[in-house]
């Protein structure tokens, strides 16, 4: 029993330690109390669980101490360096961010000291403690009855420690559903590190919503919507669409006094539809923007965080992409970097492309810092129109850029400076890198501008960029009212070069930027694009588990106007 307690108190040290490596002593104590308790109660329950299978308890203490003091310095890390809490879709990712992380500067911080020091010394004491051996004292002459009762009481020991751990399994998945639609960019800081990195990971949620009024909706089929999306379409006047996603162009320029405009040319825009746009992650995570833009689906209702990439796209899917071959368009998608990079090689087949490029398929390649500029990705997207542009076909290109990718303290080419934080590396270098990007978009609008076929141009920021956590609450509005921050919001623009868009511009989601293009295009929308365009007609953008109802006050998605729409998604993600 002492050993039990033991691990216990060791659990509330590893609270600590946690909390004390991410955010500093004056965090020690989570704003929201409460939470202290799941916290420990998580580390804990790991504990009891290792314990049915492990009967050192040193062993066990030793073990949980390092990988938590491990988990600790990557949640640091991602704090630092996106402003945002390492989630399980970033473990599942780790691909993805070994790729990148090199753009970044590693500082060890003192917090990391202390705790290895104290962490080592604890290891030294388990190590030289004794280990606690069962003792069985002889009271019959029978030994098989010994070790029956050996077994009996090992059992019963061993099922008394799983009932502990489902008890502390079902507290906190309760509570982890009770409370992860009040996700927020403080959910660390105000619940605590390791609750809020348990509460991403699938076992502890449900990756449904709430079927209470599953009846209604019994003959609801995401499959039934797009079953027309097979039919060829012989219409000639449709446009070329070329559509890019520009990493991390976002808004927080608008926030910042600068010793020169930033986004000049994105600015001036006329004749196009602009505005803004909501997405649903914030300093990395780009593949949820990228998926909301392809399928017309939000993953703004799901639990945060999660990663259809990852998680559903495992086989053929509805997409844009899959849609518009139906109707006879060549489609393409282009992305200078890896392959694998968010399971894109895998992911962009199943949604229907014909021709994926990715970096070594490049030819224009020109790097600031190590990742191909926009201009180079402009260059490849423009030469690849040229060389198809006479053909029969119509195209369908959809490119992602990787230049503005976080990881701003390498960069030293530092043209704009805010003039209230000229020794901010980061926000400068960020900042200098949009200026670059404006001025490449400005050679990409142009261009499309004067060719003499039909194309539609956008262009919309996958979401803005993190500089770490005391940056980022100078400059968004970081507080716990998702729709009320502009953390979440991108720029986007329309552009058809034929004619004026003649509409207002508008702030949208990601979920409803496509149904947009096919609409200034003319172009005929299967059942699902239909749905889509009532549900925009009614809802004017979709975010974490809120969203904005034209001429509505802000209402959560489980209001009955949007049940329907959910349950859609719902079956997208399950089929």
């Amino acid at each position: 029993m002492s050993g039990v307690i033991n691990l216990f108190f060791i659990s509330i040290y590893i609270y600590l330690m946690s909390q004390y490596i991410v955010a500093g002593i004056e965090n020690l104590f989570v704003k929201k109390t409460e939470y202290i308790t799941y916290n420990i109660l998580t580390v804990f329950g790991l504990m009891m669980f290792l314990n049915i299978f492990i009967s050192v308890k040193s062993f066990i203490a030793i073990f949980t101490i390092h990988l938590f003091y491990v988990l600790s310095l990557a949640m640091y890390f991602v704090h630092e360096f996106r402003g945002t809490n390492l989630n399980y879709s970033d473990i599942k990712c780790i691909g993805t961010a070994k790729e990148v992380a090199g753009g970044y500067k590693y500082n060890i911080n003192e917090r990391f000291i202390i705790t290895l020091v104290i962490n080592i010394i604890l290891t030294i004491v388990f190590i030289k403690s004794p280990i606690a051996r069962n003792v069985f004292r002889k009271q019959t002459n029978t030994e098989a009855f010994e070790y029956f009762i050996r077994f009996m009481v090992s059992f019963v020991i061993i099922l008394l420690k799983a009932i502990i751990v489902f008890f502390i399994y079902n507290i906190v998945r309760w509570k982890i559903s009770a409370s992860y639609y009040d996700y927020s960019l403080n959910s660390g800081e105000n619940e605590g590190y390791i609750y809020n990195f348990t509460s991403s990971i699938p076992l502890f949620h449900k990756i449904t919503i709430d079927e209470d009024d599953a009846d209604i909706y019994e003959n609801i089929n995401f499959e039934s919507l797009t079953e027309d999306s097979t039919k060829t379409s012989t219409k000639k006047n449709m446009p070329h669409i070329i559509v890019i996603m520009n990493e991390s162009f976002g808004t927080v320029n608008r926030r910042v006094n600068t010793n020169e405009p930033v986004t000049p040319y994105y600015d001036s825009l006329e004749d196009v539809l602009k505005g803004d746009m909501f997405v649903n992650t914030f300093g990395g995570g780009t593949a949820n923007t990228e998926f909301e833009f392809l399928t017309s689906v939000s993953v703004g209702n799901l639990p945060y965080p999660t990663m259809p990439y990852n998680s559903y796209v495992k086989k053929n899917k509805y997409s844009i992409a899959r849609y518009l071959k139906s109707l006879g368009y060549k489609t393409i998608a282009l992305h200078p970097y890896t392959a694998t990079n968010y399971r894109r090689n895998k992911v962009y087949k199943f949604f229907g492309f014909d021709d994926l490029v990715f970096y070594n398929n490049f030819k224009h390649k020109d790097k600031i810092r190590k990742f191909v500029s926009d201009e180079s990705m402009y260059q490849e997207i423009i030469e690849r129109y040229e060389n198809m542009k006479n053909s029969d076909e119509k195209i369908f290109m959809f490119g992602i850029t990787m230049q503005n990718h976080s990881g701003y303290d390498r960069f030293i080419e530092q043209k704009i400076i805010a003039l209230d934080d000229r020794e901010n590396v980061s926000i400068n270098s960020y900042l200098s890198l949009l200026k670059i990007s404006d001025n490449a978009l400005q050679k990409l609008v142009d261009y499309f501008k004067n060719v003499d076929e039909h194309v539609i141009l956008c262009v919309f920021g996958d979401h803005n960029a993190g500089f770490g956590d005391k940056t980022n609450k100078k400059y968004y509005d970081m507080n716990d009212d998702y729709e009320g921050t502009n953390a979440y919001m991108t720029p986007y623009f329309i552009m058809d070069n034929k004619k004026k868009i003649d509409l207002e511009n508008e702030t949208t989601s990601a979920n409803f930027l496509m149904n947009k293009i096919l609409k200034i295009a003319k172009l005929p929308l299967d059942a699902w694009q239909k749905k889509v365009s009532e549900f925009n007609d009614r809802v004017e953008y979709m975010n974490y588990h809120k969203c904005k109802f034209k001429d509505v006050a802000n209402m959560d998605y489980m209001d009955i106007n949007l049940q329907e729409f959910l349950f859609y998604q719902r079956e997208y993600l399950n089929s």
